[in-house]
Order: structure tokens, then C-alpha cells, then sequence
């Protein structure tokens, strides 16, 4: 019962409790308490079989005839025809716990497991029966007549009547004109026959019509091993089966195999209601007489069968049933059953123990064995695995499995490029990984995927064996891709408007990705990588000893480098293709191999020597060997795709490529030099290793700050509630920090520009990928900013000194400390400077040390006091002083 159906569960219960209040309060005349309106609507709607059988529910009786409230209230008859009883209350009880037990392990996060159950005893289950009351079955031929019974007779002709006769006490029909006609221990066949003749010989020209109306109510027993044993009032027509429904259906513990009806002290006939359920016969299915008692005895043998059968459950066997019986119970072995071996856990009660026996379900004299009470059987399911197929993974058009022949190749599978190929997929490499006959164990070879497709038959269009998987893989650039795109969102890390950049990117790549297993509602194709790592694990896992681990690894210039295994053909060439090929810029002369010789005096042994990668024949023919590590060097000053970046005032700003060790004079010649209103003095250089010096000691003085920070309030270098507070605020400052520091990574390096396009090799400097100059337009003003009254910017005049640019801010504020009040160059030098001469001194401050664009910075000084509080320290000072030579003065 899940939580939804719990709560309706519980409202439900709630109305139910309303209305028996109602139903207490209509039967007894007391007041009716105050219910929701709602509920006395729906108790209304009921019928008045609905409401008895609601009203019993809660062991409250009503009136049966006139419904609530209605007058001469009579007992509630048990076992009516066509009405429940209240035996079942009982068993509604068990479901109800049982539902109640389920929905407190949902509730805890446990789940109940659900164990078999007896076969049959489900036919009794009120909750699903299709058990129809009989009071309106048609009477079969053979039915005896007896008191209580009815029949309807209607004449028509030359005389019309409608009469609904019963039987009379003395077994008699009374009709009129015609007289009494005695019908006990007739069948309704004959007393049809008796009455239609006698309306033939006694009334001239009428025709008559003789059914069958009410059926008399018999009493009967139930007994033995049945929910609710008693004498119940069944209908005439009534049979073994439905007077077990209408009890409550068998016990746990009673047997369906052996239904016993006894008349007068003796038994009259037997059911086994397993031949209803397996094989539809009711033939046995007797009709009750009045006075007749069901007797079920407890069960004598039952077996379990559970696993690959059709219909897993505890059978009740007998002493004649042998294995082959217990199987046409269950339904037969399913499609996946393991036939040759099942088990049997068997119990000797003579000698205290449990034994296992194993069958073979093919074997016709297994069949026949005995079954024993307490056996349990269990047949296992065949293994799962494929024996005679080939699996095709990665990005093919249709992967799976597909069924293997002898002389299967490569080519039968993969005919076409175009049909069973996608767009992505490398051509030039793949793998067949292959079972070596031990185990788990495999082996890998490569082929040249396209030329095996294209030409049927020849080297790489390899002959394929049972099991073998063929790994296909998407092109290098697909993996490439996005680690590099990782990669240079590490390498921006603090520079918010490319970090900004690369998201929006990375994002861009995964909606991508996305979308398109949207509109195919799988991934295309299985991650290159993953497939190579599964193969290297396998590898790694097989391995005996280091010696026999088939694993090579490739690292230097090539697309994909990493871990790979080692080919049956140990070529160095299928490794490299294996790694998406060479890098532009990888050294194609000589490879770099490291390689480990394993031996018992000696242990292990490294060894490191270049061997050619291209020999006369344009292949290498060396060999690699376990463990093996390449690596692809760069040619020498490899510089393609290095660019830099030259803005504002040259003649042509963008991108340039650069060679290594190019110096920016070079460059700004490249882009045409400054133009005429430039402004060689300010131009800005931003260097990428610049900024990662800058970011690198930014990081230093923050985990320095942290680490003073945490050593200030485990100590007792500040007062305890000042050191809670510290604590507090600690992660906020410095996440401050982090970001106030950042902000100053810029990379910027001061350069002379001017001296360098004057031809100044000593001004110059060497460029790299990544670099940028930006060079403004003349600025011929001077800023005077910091603790200045008004800051801004003036223009430049080679009169002035900097003391008149502080007047021409409005002069300093109380908190400056113009003593140390410093210049930033337009080129981002930065010089002190001397705001006032000495007080003896004749040398005037120098007015020409101002240039256009410079800034004039006041700064703060950090040791102001306002007035009063400086007032204050002085006078306390000199009150301590007087105090403590006032003890001098009276000597």
C-alpha cells in the first residue's frame, strides 16, 4: 500500500465511522451526534442492502425492511442468500492488518518480501471472487422440489392467469380450478410435465407456461479447517465451492485436495479443487441437500517450487503425485529454466536433519520420484550469456549483438561506410577485444577500420571468433574537444570575463549534447575514452605478475594521450592510432620509450632509449613490450597557433602570430606602428605569465592570512569575546579578501615604449602566446586622486607642481598624509614624490617631474586621531606626570 492509498485508507475508515455513529444513533432513538453532511449524502445513497452490510461492518444492527429508521426492526438473518454474512468480517480483518503492516514498512523505508504463497486458497478471496449469488440461476432439469420452493405459472387462451405457487409444507401445489398436486420428490422436469397436463385436459383452449420462481433456502454445515465453520442458509442450487465462499474459504492449514461431503453420518462425494483450478473439470462439484455438512481436513503434504516454473507457489501434493505432477501444477519450466540440475531441500524428520537432492528434469525416471511434506524445490535459470555472438560497441549506427558464424569477418557485419557508419566515427583504428578460451581472460587486437570495410577480404578485414567484441571509436577531436575546453576554463580561473566566456561555452557544448540524446533518446555512441579504460582494466585485472600486464602507455604529443593496451601485434604505429594520431607539432624522427626489465636478482630494472618513429619502409618496426611508456616529443620551438594580441592607436590592430622569442618591437612593426595621436607613454603590456605570478602569490598571502587568522583565536593574542566575534566573521572577511585581491590580478608589465620604437634593445621585451598591448590615444591631463577634497583630472601644464595639482583638487582632507602621496606613470610605473621642501632647505619641489597622464595619489594616513581624542591622551598624560611628582613636592 503506497502513501496515497494509505491516506484514502484512512478517510475512507473515517466515513465508515461516521456512519455507524448514524446507524447507532437511528437504531437506538438517541440523537444523532454532528456529522458532515457529506457523509449522511453518501449513507443516504446506499441501498438498503448496502447500508445492512455497512451497519454489520461495525457489529451495529438496523431495521432490515424499512431501512434507517424504519419501524419493526428484525434480526439480521445469517447466511441469507445473495447477502454477505458476517463470517467475513473476519477475514476482512486479516486483509486489513496485513495492509496495515505494509504501509508501516513503506513508511520506515523497508520493503516486505514477498514470499510464495499456497496455490488455490486465492479462489476463496472475497476481494477478487466472481462467485455470483444463485437465487437467479435457471433450475436445472434434474432439480428435486421441496417446501419453500416456487413456481411461476401463467396461462393464457381462453383463460389468462399469473400465479407464483410455493410449495407448502406438505410438499403440495395448490392451483386454482385444478387442485392440490403433490410434488415431493419430483424433479421440476416432472412437476412442469404433471401441471402442463392437467391445463390441457382440464381447460379447454388454454395454453400454459411453467418456470421456475424462488428457490427454497437449505440449511447446511461447515466444518473442519474453513475461516468461519457454523450451519449456514444457503440456496437450493448451492455447491460445494460456493458454500466454502460463502464461509470465508479454507485455512492455511486446511487441504483443497481432499473436500469431503457427508449426508446423514456418511460421505457422498469428494472434490479435489485443484482439478477446478488446473483443469476446469466441476464435475464433482456436487449440489448440496439440506442437512448436508462440508467437511475440509487439515492438509497432509505440502511442497514449494519456486525459480524458472510458470507458476511459482507451496503446492499440497499426495502420496500418489511424483515429481512430473508437481511440474504440470506449476505450469511447466519456463523458456530460461536449467533442466539438467534442480534441487530439492529436503527434511528427514526421522533422522533431524535437511538433505539436498538434485534432479535432472530430463530424465524420466527423476520425474517419477516421490515428493515428501516439507520438500522445496528450486530451479535454477540457464546462463544468460550469449555463446554465439559478436557484440559491436561505440559509434556504429546500430550496436548490439548480432549472431556469429564460421568464417564471420569484420566486412560481413560493417559492409558499408555510409549505411553502418556514422559521420564520427575514426576510420582509422578499432579494436577487437577477444576471449583467449581461460576464463575472463582476453586478448586485443587492432585493425584499420576503414580499409577493413572497403576492402572485403584483405589484411585488417580480420576473421572474427565466438564472443569477440569489435570496439569502433568517434574521431579524437570529439574528446578533444571538451578537455580542452576544461582546460582553458582552469587556465582563466580569476579572470572573470573569460571564466564568464568559457561557462556560457561549456554550457553551450552540454545543451548540446543534450538535445541530441533528446532527439535520439540514447547517446549516439559510447564514450571513446570509457571503452579504452574498460579494456586497460580487463587487462590490469587478468594479470598474473607486472611482467604479463598487456598495458602500454603514450603520452607527449598526440591527441588522446594515457593508458592503452597492448596490441597482439606490439606495433608502435597502432598505438599512435589508438591515441588519435600525432599532435601538428609532434617530432616525427625519434620517440621516447621507458621500459622496465623485470628479473629475480635484480628486481626491476629502468631503462630509458629513443627509437625511430619512420624508417626507410615509412613504418617502425619496433616492438613494444609490457609497461612500456612513449612519449612524443614537440618540435623544437614550435610556435604554431601562438598569437598575440596589438589594440588601439596602430595602424593595424588585431592578431598576430608570433615566433618564439619574438620581441614587441617586432610586433608593433607587424601592426604598423603608432599612428599620430598615440600614446606611447601609456601603453598597457598584459603578460600571461605576469598574471600567473600575481594569482600564484595572491593565493600565498590569502592561506597566510588564514592561517594567522586561526592561530589568533586558538591563542591568547586577543580577548576572548573579541576572539568569538573574530570567528564569526573570519569566512566573511576573507572571502572578501579573495575577491578585493583578485580583482588586482591584471598581469600587467611596465615597459618604455617610447624608448623601444626610439630602437632601445635594452627596453625591449620578449613576447608569448597570449600576451596583449593596448596603446591609448594622447592624454594630456594630469589626476590627482585619494584623500583630496575633490578628485579629478587636470590639464597638464609644465608649470605646475604636484602641490599645485593637490590645490587644484581643493587641497588634502584631515585624514591625508601628503608625506607620502606618490605618482602612477601613464606607463604604470610608480615614483614618490616630495609634496613640500624640507624647512631647511633652499631647493625648490621640481615642477617638471610631472608628465601627461600621470596620476597624483594622496593616501590615507593610518595613524589619524580626531582632535579630542588626541586632546584627551595629552591631558591624561600630563595629569599622571603632575601626580606623581606631587610627593616630591612636599619633601
Amino acid at each position: 500500500m503506497n502513501g496515497s492509498k494509505w491516506l484514502d485508507w484512512i478517510k475512507e475508515r473515517a466515513c465508515f465511522l461516521g456512519m455507524a455513529l448514524l446507524f447507532a444513533a437511528a437504531s437506538t432513538n438517541a440523537v444523532i451526534p454532528n456529522i458532515p453532511p457529506g457523509i449522511i449524502d453518501q449513507l443516504k445513497n446506499m441501498s438498503p442492502a448496502q447500508q445492512a452490510a455497512l451497519a454489520r461492518q461495525y457489529g451495529i444492527e438496523i431495521p432490515r425492511a424499512g431501512g434507517v429508521g424504519g419501524a419493526n426492526p428484525q434480526p439480521s438473518t445469517v447466511g441469507q442468500p445473495g447477502e454477505e454474512i458476517d463470517a467475513f468480517e473476519r477475514v476482512e480483518r486479516m486483509q486489513l492488518e496485513q495492509e496495515i503492516r505494509e504501509a508501516i514498512a513503506q513508511e520506515d523505508g523497508e520493503e516486505l518480501e514477498e514470499e510464495l504463497k499456497r496455490f488455490g486458497l486465492e479462489l476463496f478471496d472475497r476481494e477478487i471472487s466472481t462467485f455470483a449469488p444463485v437465487d437467479d440461476l435457471p433450475a436445472p432439469a434434474g432439480y428435486l422440489m421441496g417446501p419453500g420452493d416456487s413456481v411461476n405459472v401463467y396461462m393464457f387462451g381462453s383463460e389468462e392467469a399469473d400465479l407464483s405457487l410455493s410449495v407448502t409444507r406438505d410438499g403440495q401445489l395448490l392451483l386454482p380450478r385444478l387442485g392440490p398436486i403433490t410434488v415431493t420428490g419430483l424433479t421440476f422436469s416432472e412437476v412442469k410435465n404433471v401441471i402442463e397436463g392437467k391445463v390441457a385436459s382440464q381447460l379447454v383452449g388454454t395454453d400454459v407456461v411453467v418456470s421456475m420462481g424462488k428457490l427454497r433456502a437449505m440449511d447446511i454445515f461447515l466444518a473442519g479447517d474453513v475461516y468461519a465453520p457454523g450451519s449456514y442458509s444457503v440456496s437450493g442450487l448451492s455447491t460445494v465451492l460456493q458454500a466454502l465462499y460463502a464461509g470465508g474459504g479454507i485455512t492455511e492449514i486446511g487441504s483443497l485436495r481432499d473436500i469431503q461431503v457427508k449426508r446423514r453420518g456418511k460421505l457422498v462425494g469428494r472434490l479435489d479443487a485443484y482439478d477446478v483450478l488446473l483443469r476446469g473439470d466441476t464435475s464433482n462439484d456436487m449440489r448440496l441437500a439440506s442437512g448436508d455438512t462440508v467437511f475440509v481436513p487439515t492438509v497432509n503434504s505440502l511442497v514449494t517450487i519456486d525459480g524458472e516454473v510458470k507458476r511459482p507457489a507451496i503446492y499440497e501434493v499426495r502420496n500418489s503425485d511424483s515429481l512430473g505432477d508437481l511440474l504440470k501444477m506449476a505450469g511447466g519450466l519456463t523458456a530460461s529454466s536449467y533442466k539438467k540440475s534442480a534441487s530439492i531441500e529436503r527434511r528427514l524428520v526421522d533422522k533431524g536433519k535437511v538433505v539436498r537432492v538434485q534432479v535432472d528434469l530430463t530424465n524420466p525416471e527423476d520425474l517419477k520420484q516421490r515428493l515428501f511434506d516439507g520438500d522445496s524445490m528450486f530451479v535454477a535459470p540457464i546462463k544468460t550469456e550469449i555463446s554465439n555472438q559478436i557484440l559491436i560497441r561505440g559509434a556504429v549506427a546500430r550496436p548490439g549483438g548480432y549472431a556469429w558464424r564460421p568464417g564471420l569477418r569484420v566486412s560481413d557485419l560493417l559492409v558499408s561506410i555510409d549505411d553502418d557508419l556514422l559521420t564520427e566515427t575514426d576510420l582509422s583504428t578499432g579494436l577487437i577485444v577477444r576471449r583467449t578460451g581461460k576464463g575472463l581472460e582476453i586478448e586485443v587486437l587492432g585493425l584499420n577500420l576503414g580499409d577493413a570495410v572497403t576492402n572485403a577480404g584483405g589484411e585488417n578485414d580480420l576473421v572474427l571468433h565466438p564472443r569477440d567484441e569489435v570496439l569502433v571509436f568517434a574521431l579524437p577531436y570529439l574528446n578533444e574537444s571538451y578537455q580542452n575546453l576544461l582546460e582553458a576554463k582552469e587556465d582563466t580561473k580569476g579572470n572573470g570575463t573569460a571564466s564568464e566566456e568559457l561557462s556560457d561555452l561549456e554550457l553551450a557544448f552540454e545543451q548540446g549534447n543534450e538535445e541530441e540524446e533528446e532527439e535520439t533518446k540514447e547517446q549516439r555512441f559510447e564514450d571513446r575514452s570509457e571503452l579504452v579504460k574498460e579494456v586497460v582494466f580487463r587487462l590490469q585485472a587478468q594479470a598474473k605478475e607486472p611482467a604479463s600486464t598487456n598495458v602500454v602507455e603514450i603520452s607527449g604529443d598526440v591527441r588522446l594521450p594515457g593508458q592503452y593496451p597492448l596490441l597482439a601485434d606490439r606495433g608502435l604505429e597502432s598505438l599512435v592510432s589508438l591515441a588519435g594520431g600525432y599532435e601538428n607539432s609532434a617530432y616525427l624522427e625519434s620517440a621516447e620509450v621507458t621500459r622496465l626489465a623485470f628479473s629475480a636478482e635484480r628486481g626491476v630494472r629502468v631503462s630509458t632509449f629513443e627509437t625511430p618513429l619512420v624508417t626507410g619502409s615509412g613504418k617502425s618496426r619496433f616492438e613494444l613490450k609490457p609497461l612500456d611508456r612513449v612519449r612524443i616529443s614537440q618540435i623544437p620551438n614550435w610556435s604554431y597557433g601562438d598569437s598575440v594580441e596589438v589594440t588601439g592607436a596602430v595602424a593595424f590592430p588585431g592578431s598576430f602570430p608570433i615566433q618564439p622569442g619574438e620581441l614587441l618591437s617586432s610586433v608593433l612593426a607587424r601592426a604598423g606602428g603608432v599612428v599620430e595621436n598615440g600614446f606611447p607613454e601609456g601603453a598597457v603590456l598584459i603578460k600571461v605569465e605576469a598574471q600567473k605570478r600575481e594569482r600564484a602569490q595572491i593565493e600565498r598571502l590569502i592561506a597566510s592570512i588564514q592561517r594567522n587568522a586561526l592561530a589568533q583565536t586558538q591563542t591568547r593574542e586577543v580577548e576572548a569575546r573579541v576572539s568569538q566575534v573574530s570567528t564569526a566573521n573570519a569566512q566573511t572577511d576573507i572571502e572578501f579578501l579573495e575577491s578585493v585581491l583578485e580583482s588586482d590580478v591584471s598581469g600587467r608589465v611596465v615597459i618604455d615604449l617610447a624608448a623601444i620604437i626610439a630602437g632601445n634593445d635594452s627596453a625591449d621585451i620578449q613576447l608569448e602566446a597570449g600576451d596583449s598591448l593596448f596603446i591609448p590615444e594622447f592624454n594630456n591631463t594630469v589626476s590627482v586622486i585619494g584623500e583630496v577634497r575633490q578628485p579629478g583630472a587636470f590639464k597638464y601644464d609644465d608649470r605646475l607642481s604636484v602641490r599645485s595639482y593637490i590645490d587644484l583638487a581643493a587641497g588634502t582632507t584631515v585624514r591625508a598624509d601628503d608625506k607620502e602621496t606618490y605618482l602612477v606613470r601613464a606607463n604604470g610605473s610608480v615614483e614618490r614624490v616630495r609634496v613640500r621642501a624640507p624647512l631647511l632647505s633652499f631647493t625648490p619641489t621640481s615642477a617638471s617631474q610631472l608628465r601627461p597622464g600621470d596620476t597624483v595619489i594622496v593616501p590615507v594616513n593610518e595613524e589619524y586621531q580626531p582632535v579630542l581624542a588626541r586632546y584627551k591622551e595629552i591631558s591624561t598624560v600630563v595629569f599622571q606626570s603632575i601626580a606623581s611628582l606631587y610627593p616630591l613636592f612636599r619633601l
